[in-house]
């Protein structure tokens, strides 16, 4: 469309610099992606930002890219017999993520469904049915900053798995801190790793992350917010 009256625009392309877009034209920046130095560069040419930011820094709207992969509000672990350990479902090598995983496997077996350090036989057609398997799912973002908060832990809670997390240092604003094992409260790995075996050979402790809602306060509040304020404000601000 050479004649938009807005445009979305992300870090891929640069479609919204195209000498044909009049100034007056509305652009929406939005992104998922942890690219910080590129796009704060380029925040200035947007009319409104929804990016993993806190709201209001840099006319931005804080939309976290795991919100976009579909959630139910009620959402929440539940007691199972589990025929594995943990699953590490990745494709692309991230150190520090293969590194934790390569340690926890001395502990036991990981199973690896992604391309990445597979040992599976091959990657899983269905990752989501794959780790229903296990109790316990590495959830750790590919990079880390504050709000970065991916589909990763979220895709772990949906195959009721208990998430072990590390990415985001603000995940507690978004997801209840008694439904995951949270990596930055550990001051190493070894720590972390222990903990984990506790939670493994626990019944009770295991069992105590189940049945809770997954999601933080503020953000059940949100989703259970009969006018559904924070995702009208966002249209409004578009269409404004």
């Amino acid at each position: 469309d050479t004649d938009p009256d807005i445009i979305f625009f992300s870090v891929f392309g640069k479609y919204h610099k195209k000498k044909f877009i009049d100034k007056n034209i509305k652009k929406i920046f939005y992104t998922g992606e942890n690219k910080r130095s590129y796009w704060k560069s380029i925040v200035k040419d947007a009319d409104l930002n929804l990016t993993f930011e806190k709201t209001s820094k840099y006319n931005n709207i804080r939309l976290p890219l795991w919100i976009l992969y579909g959630y139910d509000k009620k959402m929440q672990l539940e007691k199972k017999k589990s025929e594995g350990f943990c699953c590490f479902v990745y494709s692309n090598n991230v150190k520090h993520r293969n590194a934790f995983c390569r340690k926890l496997s001395n502990y036991k077996k990981v199973d690896c469904g992604g391309r990445c350090l597979n040992n599976v036989g091959g990657k899983v057609k269905n990752k989501l049915e794959f780790k229903k398997k296990y109790k316990f799912c590495i959830a750790y973002e590919n990079s880390v900053q504050p709000g970065y908060t991916t589909e990763k832990i979220l895709e772990a809670f949906k195959s009721n798995c208990i998430p072990i997390y590390y990415g985001s240092e603000t995940i507690k604003d978004d997801f209840n801190p008694k439904t995951f094992i949270n990596a930055h409260d550990f001051d190493n790995d070894k720590d972390l790793i222990n903990y984990i075996k506790k939670v493994d050979t626990d019944e009770s402790l295991y069992n105590s992350y189940m049945n809770k809602p997954i999601f933080s306060k503020k953000w059940l509040d949100i989703f259970n917010d009969p006018e559904e304020t924070y995702f009208k404000n966002i249209a409004q601000k578009i269409m404004e």
